[in-house]
């Protein structure tokens, strides 16, 4: 084994088997609670894509009114039971969507035309808490940040309006986005609505239980280290990350004085409850400068695409794949056989077994990002110790971020430098398969959702996730089946650099096949 990762892998042991000993209390107490159920989806206009609202809306066969007060009604009904806003905006919302009606029942322009300029015109949209709406609350999760109000919108939040879409509301997140599990100190704990006695995810897991629930259509999140594929994995919705740089990350907080590094490794981007969204989506947040490198407009053909899987990363740091996810991934590929003229290649990446070590140095090597303390730690080892004895008004997971900054400082830079080598080997070895047409498919997770704050027991585990933002590759997270339990899940997409539209293709066929999205099985209404 060489000798960096060693002393990587070392650390991580230490810190996994340390998180695992002082969680197991609270884990213990999980046992015993029971699932809250849902509401049915009582109005048929909830189960319209964003797509198709958008067309109803500007040809005037429905009121955008009408559609705006529908969302509002469910967010109302299901938000006691999963707990995912932070604040909502509805008045002024409704004030948005009159604002449509009237602009449509006087204007002169022709269909195509509003579509061109508008293509979101009318359709609600839910936004990530971290993520800046002006005259809303800017807190990240933080009781620090409680009164912090945002001056400006976000640069996606901008567009996105620009683009007719409105604006409901922003979700909930851990906090400072620091979490696998959406809960802070400021609103609590976001339910998975596919069994509330599970996690929804984190850090965007509070657009995916909306989402999931039918409390919304589409969405933005951002993903650092799996943050918007892991909680669409596990409540069973579609979420993309793009190519690094291709959407602005401006508005986003916690952010990065280092923008290269950051940028390179954080990225925001769609959610939505159907697949044929994403691009959409994507398109209208992406930067204007990168919109014709993504060539989004341009038809793909599936048939054409080459397909490379991995059924595991077979890390010594990492829970077994379950059965039920490989299952998902080995239908995939069953269905891609069929269709492709290429056969589905089973490919071995020898340093992918290395993703949790070198994707945690990666995140813990990037400088001067947003968090409680001051460079690599300070102060960390007395506020963990303020947690333990009930005094702290931070959560676990923001004061262990410091701990291991703290921790990793006296790795020799030499260390640091090899893994750093060795990310940028495997990124070649990716690149260098994937050309400009193939994918590589993976689970997106080991397991379906588990219950609240067992995220501590497969920490690494989400390296099957963050290993792609070390690299800087597109990817999309695809639901596919559910559990006998009920409980989603899915595999992710992977593409070369600037090749977002290959995944989003491959996310539009897997959801002809096995249907994509449904809704929890104790909330489906009587259409579905």
């Amino acid at each position: 084994m060489p000798p960096g990762i060693t002393a990587i892998r070392i650390l991580c042991w230490l810190v996994l088997k340390s998180v695992n000993v002082l969680y197991l209390p609270v884990i213990f107490t999980k046992l015993f609670k029971k699932s809250k159920i849902c509401p049915a989806i009582p109005n048929d206009l909830l189960l319209l894509s964003a797509i198709e609202l958008a067309e109803k809306i500007r040809n005037r066969k429905i009121s955008c009114e009408l559609v705006i007060k529908a969302y509002i009604t469910r967010i109302q009904q299901v938000n006691p039971i999963i707990n995912a806003v932070i604040e909502d905006r509805f008045q002024a919302a409704l004030e948005d969507a009159k604002r449509v009606d009237d602009f449509l029942h006087n204007q002169t322009m022709t269909i195509e035309e509003i579509k061109e300029q508008s293509p979101l015109l009318g359709v609600p949209i839910t936004i990530k808490g971290s993520i800046e709406v002006a005259a809303m609350k800017s807190t990240s999760g933080m009781v620090a940040r409680a009164d912090v109000i945002a001056e400006t919108d976000a640069d996606v939040v901008r567009r996105v309006k620009d683009a007719g879409a409105i604006p409901l509301l922003t979700s909930n997140i851990p906090e400072l986005c620091m979490n696998w599990e959406s809960t802070n100190k400021l609103v609590g704990t976001t339910k998975n609505p596919h069994d509330t006695t599970r996690t929804c995810g984190g850090s965007s897991g509070g657009e995916a239980s909306l989402l999931a629930i039918g409390a919304s259509v589409i969405g933005i999140g951002s993903d650092v280290a799996g943050s918007l594929r892991l909680p669409a994995h596990f409540c069973g919705v579609w979420g993309h990350k793009p190519t690094p740089g291709a959407v602005s990350n401006v508005g986003h907080y916690p952010s990065c004085r280092h923008e290269d590094v950051w940028t390179a490794a954080f990225t925001l981007g769609p959610m939505a409850r159907y697949a044929k969204d994403l691009r959409v989506l994507l398109q209208v947040i992406a930067e204007p400068r990168v919109r014709n490198e993504l060539m989004l407009d341009q038809p793909v053909d599936v048939k054409t695409i080459k397909v490379h899987y991995m059924e595991d990363i077979q890390s010594a740091l990492t829970s077994k794949v379950s059965d039920e996810c490989l299952d998902a991934l080995h239908s995939v590929i069953e269905r891609l056989d069929q269709i492709c003229h290429v056969n589905c290649e089973k490919v071995d990446l020898p340093l992918m077994k290395y993703a949790p070590e070198l994707s945690t140095l990666a995140l813990l090597d990037i400088d001067d990002v947003d968090n409680l303390f001051s460079g690599r730690g300070d102060g960390s080892i007395a506020e963990l110790f303020k947690y333990l004895t009930f005094r702290s008004k931070f959560v676990l997971t923001s004061i262990l971020y410091g701990v291991l900054r703290k921790i990793s400082t006296p790795l020799p830079r030499s260390t640091t430098h090899y893994c750093m080598r060795k990310i940028d080997d495997l990124k070649a070895d990716f690149v260098r398969m994937l050309g400009h047409d193939g994918v590589f498919l993976l689970p997106t997770f080991t397991a379906a959702a588990h219950r609240h704050g067992e995220i501590f027991k497969k920490v690494f585990d989400s390296s099957y996730l963050s290993i792609f933002n070390a690299l800087g590759l597109p990817v999309t997270c695809c639901p596919v089946k559910l559990t006998k339990d009920g409980l989603p899940v899915g595999i992710q997409v992977v593409a070369a650099p600037y090749n977002d539209r290959l995944t989003l293709a491959v996310a539009c066929e897997i959801e002809k096949t096995f249907g994509g999205w449904q809704a929890p099985k104790n909330s489906r209404s009587m259409n579905l």
